[in-house]
């Protein structure tokens, strides 16, 4: 088991009716224990190490936690180049998921031009920040955006003929639901066969049920929370278990509305919600990134007497991250990491009631359902699935 732990989702039905939906977690929460009574450079190193996804996410969340408390100072110009490296992190975790996920059967071979496309992404990281590691706490130089202006524009055209295919841009597919179907029907990229097969199965509406996004907590309310191992470990607020995924991100996009206007909360919502998700972000990263200039860049780290807190939010590709410290002198006192996968996949939410809620015919027909779910709510850590005929 890595050492992201596992998720374990076990169905035990009873005259095919699923009776009972019980989801666990082993993954190891206390991880942020070990930072206690640790400098903040092991502390920025161990984060690294540690966190493969949404590695950007956990590591522009700490050095935006050192700057709250004062210990570092992060100049405009580079929180905005993180913002764009976050941006093209999310790009990156939903096309991967999207290739290894999307999958009609298990005989169906990875797109080649995926590939190459995640690796021009890597590319683009590596030209914006020409020096050192772009997010540690070492000295780095930081590049023009018009340095990466050309890897871009390639970004955007692969990512349109790998996902979208010819003849085709996004700002027509998405537009409206006419457009969408229409690309569905008559295109051959992969993206729109599975999304095609999800029709024509007439999954559109599974798992379809009322759903609440998480609200903005205040900071006195989260900051009181966070000290909760309970928690931590399965979030709830005001006796409510919330999700936070790229479908609550999305849900005022026009061409959304109208998808869960026809199928609610359910499967093709979500599933095109992650594939318009990727297209927006490029429109983002093409746009509101141009004005970066170069820099180069060192901290000269504060020592400080009292205790300092923060916390900060941030936007992961699966949802909101919650990140709080405590640091006092050069180490770390307290740390507390709140992932979006403990909100949806918790005993008690989203993915439990789109479970209860199936028709099935049988035990393999269940597991397909329920794995076309967890693919779409797409938690950070490996599943596994067990279904029990009480």
């Amino acid at each position: 088991m890595s050492i992201e732990g596992e998720i374990t989702i076990k169905v035990i039905t009873n005259s095919g009716v699923a009776k009972e939906t019980l989801i666990t977690s082993s993954r190891p929460l206390h991880i942020p224990q070990l930072f206690i009574d640790q400098p903040v450079q092991k502390v920025a190193e161990t984060l690294d190490s540690l966190y493969q996804l949404c590695n950007t996410a956990h590591r522009f969340a700490f050095l935006r936690l050192l700057d709250k408390c004062k210990v570092i100072s992060l100049s405009e110009n580079e929180v905005l180049a993180y913002q764009l490296l976050l941006d093209l992190e999310t790009i990156r975790e939903h096309c991967f998921s999207i290739s290894s996920k999307w999958r009609i059967n298990d005989n169906q071979k990875i797109n080649k031009n995926m590939i190459d496309l995640l690796a021009t992404l890597k590319e683009i990281n590596s030209t914006l920040f020409s020096v050192g590691n772009p997010l540690s706490l070492l000295d780095k130089t930081l590049q023009s955006f018009a340095c990466i202006k050309n890897l871009v524009e390639k970004l955007k055209t692969q990512l349109t003929l790998t996902l979208i295919g010819e003849q085709f841009n996004a700002e027509t597919v998405f537009s409206n639901i006419h457009n969408f179907d229409y690309w569905i029907k008559t295109q051959s990229s992969d993206c729109a066969i599975f999304l095609h097969n999800i029709q024509q199965s007439k999954f559109g509406d599974l798992g379809k049920v009322k759903t609440q996004f998480l609200p903005n907590i205040t900071t006195a309310e989260i900051t009181v929370l966070l000290n909760d191992d309970a928690f931590i470990a399965q979030p709830s607020h005001n006796g409510i278990c919330y999700e936070t995924t790229p479908y609550t991100r999305q849900i005022n996009h026009p061409l959304i509305q109208q998808l869960s206007a026809k199928y609610d909360a359910g499967l093709l919502s979500r599933v095109a919600t992650q594939l318009l998700e990727i297209f927006e972000l490029m429109s983002r990263v093409k746009g509101n990134y141009t004005q970066i200039y170069s820099e180069d860049i060192h901290y000269n780290k504060v020592a400080s007497i009292d205790a300092t807190s923060a916390i900060v939010e941030v936007e992961a590709a699966r949802g909101k991250l919650i990140h709080s410290l405590t640091v006092q002198g050069d180490q770390v006192k307290a740390y507390r990491i709140l992932s979006p996968t403990q909100w949806n996949f918790h005993p008690q939410g989203i993915l439990k009631q789109m479970i209860q809620a199936l028709n099935f015919n049988n035990k393999q027909d269940l597991v397909n359902k329920i794995t076309l779910l967890v693919n779409a709510i797409d938690p950070c850590v490996g599943y596994k699935i067990k279904v029990i005929d009480a």
